[in-house]
């Protein structure tokens, strides 16, 4: 059976008109051949949200705006229809925050869940919350900047006052000068060069001579090493007998020996003992002086005249006393009496 060409060309008709209708629904958002879940929340105000902007969590988009209906029997608020494609669970408690979506003023719904177990069933309504407006959102986001922005000025201001106070006539005189002093450091350090780069010229002889005797020094020093070490070693040796001996003990013992020497002249300073005594006492010395010199001039006299003081008989004779001279008596009458003046 042959079909006609005005049935075909209906039946195509028909069908674009079916395809443009899914088309038009699907870049609104709306699947057509599955049924979406509605939820609804009443906005007092809603910043100029219209249908089909996006419904997001957590910067997901999961459905769309449907309708907006305003409740003239409830102060004129607005019922608006939030349609979900995504099968997701919300919680009942959930907010649908209203804020801006960009800088241009487009509106979205954030849901933002709740923590209740009971979970929010499609024609439920959510918990309406809004935001501030987009200069409020932008006012917010720009407040640090604004306050960084305001030190940042603070501090340019600063720095201006110090440029303004380093450009000052005075500051610029000084800067003046400070330049004219460096160009006349670099002058005087080029002159310096100058001149040592002259002496070193003038006197590389010399310096080549000082080298030379520097290596020559070097030289003997590596020839006679093994010397060297011997007086090093015997320095070595010495030392080591110095740390060896026992020069502290040494000095302890001497500077204890003075002590005890001090300590009797001390004593005999002061008059203790014989020899204090005899060192002190003047007329002890003189007696003993005395007594000295009459022991003297009686041995020299027995020296002299032994027959005076011995006696004795080879024939059992009776001794007889010896006479003195005249001689003799006057002498001891001198000697005595001179003993007696002492």
């Amino acid at each position: 059976m042959k079909i006609r060409r005005e049935v075909l060309i209906g039946a195509v008709i028909v069908i674009a008109i079916g395809l443009l209708y899914v088309g038009l629904n699907y870049l609104k958002g709306v699947y057509v051949f599955q049924k979406p879940t509605e939820y609804f929340a009443v906005y007092d105000r809603i910043n100029g949200l219209q249908p089909t902007n996006p419904v997001m969590v957590n910067g997901y988009k999961i459905g769309q705006v449907k309708d907006i209906e305003m409740l003239s029997d409830s102060g004129n608020n607005l019922l608006v229809t939030l349609t979900i494609n995504e099968e997701i669970d919300i919680p009942k408690d959930s907010k649908a925050l209203l804020k801006p979506g960009d800088l241009f003023g487009s509106m979205q719904i954030n849901i933002e869940m709740g923590s209740s177990n009971e979970l929010a069933l499609s024609g439920d309504t959510l918990v309406p919350e809004r935001s501030g407006d987009l200069f409020s959102e932008v006012n917010e986001q720009l407040r640090p900047i604004k306050i960084k922005t305001k030190s940042l000025l603070g501090s340019i201001d600063s720095v201006l006052q110090v440029i303004e106070a380093i450009l000052n006539t005075e500051s610029q005189e000084n800067l003046v000068q400070s330049f004219r002093g460096i160009n006349q450091s670099i002058s005087n350090l080029e002159r310096a060069t100058f001149r040592i780069d002259t002496l070193v010229r003038d006197e590389r002889v010399r310096i080549g001579n000082i080298f030379k005797n520097i290596e020559q020094v070097s030289t003997v020093l590596k020839d006679n090493g093994e010397d060297f070490a011997n007086v090093i070693q015997n320095f070595s040796m010495i030392s080591d007998t110095l740390a060896k001996a026992d020069v502290a003990g040494t000095i302890m013992k001497a500077n204890k020996a003075l002590t005890e020497v001090d300590k009797v002249v001390q004593k005999i300073n002061s008059g203790e003992g014989s020899l204090g005594m005899l060192i002190n006492n003047p007329g002890l010395y003189n007696r003993l002086d005395s007594a000295a010199k009459n022991l003297y001039y009686l041995v020299e006299d027995i020296r002299v005249n032994p027959n005076r003081y011995i006696h004795f008989s080879v024939f059992g004779r009776k001794n007889k006393s010896v006479e003195l001279t005249k001689k003799e008596l006057e002498q001891l009458k001198e000697y005595v009496k001179s003993s007696e003046n002492e």
